[in-house]
């Protein structure tokens, strides 16, 4: 897994630092909402690119986690409004760290 290296590089931070720093974006919901948030990053650090992008639609990430629309997109949500992530033009991105 060259490309995953090439992402936590760039990040400046491990996958479980990663997964460690989403899980805060998460501290004021409830249980549930915080293992969504945990399942979908788990699945975007193993499907995005070597840039940390995500190429896949709402539907074909809800279908791959068996996850309602409304829970993944109350996640994307969470981690859009704390900048872990961004959305645009069909892609989902990590913030880069400088």
């Amino acid at each position: 897994m060259a490309g995953k290296s090439a992402v936590y590089e760039n990040l400046r931070l491990g996958e479980s630092d990663l997964l460690k720093k989403s899980r805060s974006c998460f501290n004021d919901q409830d249980e549930k909402n915080r293992k969504y948030g945990e399942v979908f990053m788990i699945y975007f650090l193993a499907n995005c690119s070597s840039e940390g992008v995500l190429f896949k639609t709402i539907k074909e990430i809800t279908t791959d986690l068996n996850m309602s629309h409304a829970a993944l997109t109350k996640v994307l949500k969470t981690l859009e409004d704390k900048q872990f992530i961004y959305r645009r033009n069909g892609i989902i991105g990590l913030h880069l760290e400088k």
